[in-house]
């Protein structure tokens, strides 16, 4: 369950930018509403995260958001020995985000919201193939300006909810 943080924080990784015209006039409460919500992550985001750990991933990671050709967003987190791919996606008829994601080690997982504006919960599970173990996961995303966004990722650990890691984006 190596590097979650990087992976999650890609995903918007907040988390995540040449900045698009249509992001600089992004108010926060327009954040996540509608199929268009974080298209102001697209491009390039630095990451650094406060509580390494084992789950959640490197202290630096690279983050890169951008279209795909089906209009979802795609997520690239790498690091020196770390490698995962997401999607950011919107699901219209529910009105809500879904980030599946992939780690190079093949842990996997998949994490939701409904949640719009400038502070956001995403939660679902994470799944580590080599032990066997899935936990139940969330990630509390802020986001401070169009330029800066924090990704609280924490676990939980026999019905406790620890922190995993705490990162820092920036546009890089």
């Amino acid at each position: 369950m190596r590097y979650r943080l990087a992976l999650l924080a890609a995903a918007f990784t907040v988390v995540l930018l040449a900045i698009p015209p249509s992001a600089t006039s992004m108010t926060p409460a327009a954040i996540g509403v509608g199929p268009n919500g974080y298209d102001f992550l697209i491009g390039t985001w630095s990451c650094r995260n406060s509580t390494p750990s084992t789950m959640e991933g490197p202290s630096k990671t690279t983050v890169t958001i951008a279209r795909t050709a089906g209009g979802t967003l795609s997520v690239h987190v790498s690091a020196a020995n770390f490698d995962a791919m997401g999607y950011i996606v919107y699901a219209f008829e529910t009105k809500t985000w879904w980030n599946p994601s992939m780690l190079a080690d093949g842990g996997y997982g998949t994490e939701s919201s409904r949640q719009t504006g400038r502070k956001t919960m995403w939660t679902g599970s994470f799944t580590d193939p080599p032990s066997g173990k899935t936990v139940q996961v969330r990630d509390t995303y802020t986001f401070l300006n169009a330029t800066t966004y924090t990704d609280l990722y924490q676990a939980d650990v026999n019905g406790t909810w620890k922190v995993e890691g705490n990162s820092t984006c920036r546009r890089a």
